[in-house]
């Protein structure tokens, strides 16, 4: 009655190489997913560390603020559009307004 069992069950190792051929292919989708957020979560964070805090912390009077406002506000459109771009799942432009929120901050 043994050897009826163990000739229907495929051996242990067999079915641990086929567990690990599954788990080692990741899906690239739901890694995309995940990534996609995190660039959405940097971006945010970019605008308040590099734009927006060193922006409010030199805002002295009204000449400065019209110098510095603008580079915030051009800054908060730039992160409105990478969640409006994540939101679309256009991913060409999430990555371009990425660039574009960067190359802000580096200015700043």
């Amino acid at each position: 009655m043994t050897s009826d069992m163990t000739t229907q069950q495929p051996p242990l190792s067999q079915e641990l190489s086929e567990l690990h051929t599954l788990n080692a292919q990741p899906e690239w989708r739901q890694v995309w997913k995940v990534t996609r957020a995190l660039l959405v979560v940097w971006a945010v964070a970019v605008w308040v560390l590099l734009i927006l805090f060193p922006g409010v912390g030199q805002i002295s009077d009204m000449a400065s603020a019209t110098l510095h406002l603008p580079y915030m506000l051009i800054g908060l459109a730039l992160v409105g559009a990478v969640v409006a771009a994540h939101s679309l799942k256009a991913d060409g432009h999430l990555l371009w307004f990425l660039g574009v929120l960067l190359m802000l901050a580096g200015w700043m």
